[in-house]
């Protein structure tokens, strides 16, 4: 089963801190997932929460793209919920397997 991810960011939670100005400190995420055999699973929490932010790597609010901050959920983030997704598709065509009824 091949299954595609489709990651958006849905909002931003931040504040000024330490300094930074609107220093985004939760994504609120969606994820999207499709075996293209009509097989769909939306995954959405948790939120992921960051850490303080680094005065030697920090990006500007304005500046953000999505793509960057898809990038901030990290690899194994990412991995992790596209695993769940995946393992809930499955179950789902698991299910349409087995059943109870009659042919007529």
């Amino acid at each position: 089963m091949v299954v595609s991810h489709t990651w958006n960011i849905v909002s931003l939670e931040y504040t000024d801190a330490d300094g930074f100005a609107r220093a985004v400190n939760q994504i609120n995420w969606v994820c999207v997932s499709d075996d293209g055999a009509g097989h769909t699973w939306y995954n959405d929490s948790p939120p992921k929460r960051l850490d303080a932010p680094d005065p030697n790597n920090f990006t500007p609010f304005d500046t953000l793209t999505e793509a960057t901050v898809i990038a901030w959920l990290g690899v194994d983030f990412i991995a992790e919920q596209e695993a769940i997704n995946s393992a809930a598709i499955q179950k789902l065509i698991d299910a349409e397997a087995a059943g109870v009824g009659v042919p007529w």
